[in-house]
């Protein structure tokens, strides 16, 4: 187990929304991860914030989950998962939210999966003419780079500042292209000094080479939706 993932315990949690699988420690929180919103109290909300339907006994609101806002059911029916507010199971949002939840599923079954299985690359530090070959993969936790040879590192996703993806085939008039590394930029905490990393794709074995292409085309996904759902 890395020192990163020293604090990764979790706790099971109810809230008004529902059953959640917490982090113990709020420091070992994902970086991706969500609070659960503050629900618009039910004195401010007679009637629906979708469709404008008036509240009343047959007539009864309910809270998107995602964020906070009050519905009536006709507006508030999906139950969709919501990973990343650690929910259990599926939970009740409106139709905007749902929309955005399914599109982070994906980015949670896919993406983030691919990272914590890992890739092997041979890693270049700064401007070093050597490179060591090293098992890349995110942290169980999502909030680290983790690289494993002879040397080890561990990058936090929130101190990443650019990820440039190498490629090779491309042609004039167009023609696939497939990635074979990575330069990436990172800050280390206390210190505005980037430093940077190139990482280049093992060609020992063809399977390998689609595994880290496969690695990297889900690095580059994250640093940009990952910045996203930052930002949210």
């Amino acid at each position: 187990m890395s020192g990163c993932e020293a604090r990764d315990a979790k706790k099971l949690v109810r809230s008004p929304s529902g059953l959640r699988m917490v982090p113990e420690h709020r420091s070992a929180r994902s970086p991706f991860g969500l609070d659960e919103p503050p629900w618009v109290p039910d004195k401010e909300c007679p009637r629906c914030m979708q469709c404008d339907t008036k509240f009343d006994f047959i007539t009864r609101k309910h809270h998107c989950r995602r964020c906070g806002k009050c519905f009536c059911d006709k507006c508030c029916s999906k139950k969709v998962p919501l990973p990343r507010m650690c929910f259990v199971d599926p939970v009740r949002q409106c139709a905007e939210c749902a929309l955005i939840s399914q599109k982070e599923t994906e980015f949670y079954d896919k993406q983030l999966k691919v990272l914590m299985n890992g890739a092997t690359f041979f890693v270049t530090l700064g401007t070093s003419d050597k490179s060591e070959l090293m098992v890349c993969r995110l942290s169980n936790n999502q909030r680290y780079l983790v690289l494993d040879g002879d040397s080890h590192y561990e990058i936090e996703i929130i101190q990443i500042s650019t990820v440039q993806i190498l490629t090779e085939g491309f042609t004039p008039g167009g023609g696939n292209t497939r990635a074979i590394g990575m330069i990436l930029q990172y800050k280390v905490p206390g210190s505005e000094e980037l430093r940077q990393m190139k990482f280049t794709a093992s060609e020992d074995f063809s399977c390998n080479k689609k595994l880290s292409a496969s690695w990297l085309a889900a690095m580059h996904k994250v640093s940009k939706g990952g910045r996203t759902c930052r930002r949210l």
